[in-house]
């Protein structure tokens, strides 16, 4: 099993070789560019010469809770112009899914309020909760998960007041033959700071792919049909010439392979080195890897000039 390797330790051949190969960068955003802690030092400068040199920039997150005018906003913090449009979070992949197959029916939705707002504003229907405090009886729960409503999409992001109920109402909703179950984020474990992670919203997205058996519509790293949305929106004819860079094994890394893209993994969020090193799933083992983004600076001003 080939073993990735770092990008600064490339010979002057193999740099150019690396520059040359892809045209198109797929970037994560959280622990790439910025942690909960602090924005990743000189991260910036990585990308003002991946631009320099004639690549195309396009940021994807599985954070929908921040909206994408909040993210242009930390991005200008650290001295990036990036557009509104460069940014893809799972609430605006899942629009452009539900638009491409011309859904029309109401939705049940477990997200966040700026989540459920890119939805409402693209004009589907939704329903949510139950919200409010529930007496600990059967009966009283019963009232609040049984409903009769003609749901035909069950969609499951991040909740940060998610309930057994809420998953309970899910649940029976996906017994309707036709009712799509879509995740959003997949993350299991979120880091949010240095050694610390938190459950994410894939465990629970889990519990109703399990209860229901049914398949679900991944629309978040590492979801196969986002990355059928990305080559068709962007028509990308060669996969390989996309470069994907993230700070996570299991979502960036394994879209990117699963997908056809090159991949580089930064060491700056929720990776070690002794994690990267210690990993044996091929869908997990990136082509390349760095301390940090600005590591990709450093190696294109010591480049020969790329022909791309």
């Amino acid at each position: 099993m080939a073993k990735p390797q770092h990008i600064l330790q490339l010979s002057e051949e193999q740099r150019s070789n690396f520059v040359d190969s892809f045209d198109r960068v797929i970037s994560d955003i959280d622990g790439v560019l910025w942690t909960l802690e602090h924005s990743v030092p000189r991260a910036a400068d990585g990308y003002a010469a991946l631009e320099r040199m004639g690549k195309q920039l396009t940021f994807l997150t599985n954070n929908s809770v921040r909206t994408s005018a909040q993210c242009v906003k930390l991005f200008d913090k650290i001295g990036m112009q990036v557009r509104p449009e460069q940014i893809w979070h799972p609430a605006q992949s899942i629009v452009s899914y539900l638009q491409n197959i011309k859904f029309d029916g109401l939705i049940y939705i477990i997200a966040s309020q700026s989540f459920k707002t890119v939805l409402r504003e693209a004009g589907f229907q939704l329903l949510d909760g139950p919200n409010e405090f529930i007496e600990e009886s059967y009966a009283s729960l019963a009232e609040h998960i049984f409903g009769r409503e003609p749901v035909r999409a069950v969609v499951i992001d991040v909740d940060f007041n998610l309930t057994s109920p809420k998953i309970l109402r899910a649940h029976l909703y996906l017994r309707h033959p036709e009712c799509m179950l879509i995740e959003g984020a997949t993350d299991r474990l979120l880091p949010v700071a240095k050694g610390v992670s938190i459950i994410g919203p894939g465990a629970f997205a889990s519990i109703l792919v399990e209860s229901s058996g049914k398949k679900p519509i991944t629309l978040g790293k590492p979801g196969r049909e986002l990355g059928d949305l990305l080559v068709e929106h962007y028509q990308i004819a060669q996969p390989s010439r996309v470069l994907m860079i993230g700070d996570m094994l299991a979502q960036d890394v394994s879209f990117g392979r699963q997908c056809g893209f090159q991949t580089l993994l930064v060491l700056s969020g929720g990776c070690s080195r002794e994690q990267l090193l210690a990993e044996t799933d091929p869908q997990r083992i990136p082509d390349y890897y760095a301390d940090s983004v600005a590591d990709v600076a450093q190696m294109l001003g010591e480049a020969p000039k790329s022909r791309v």
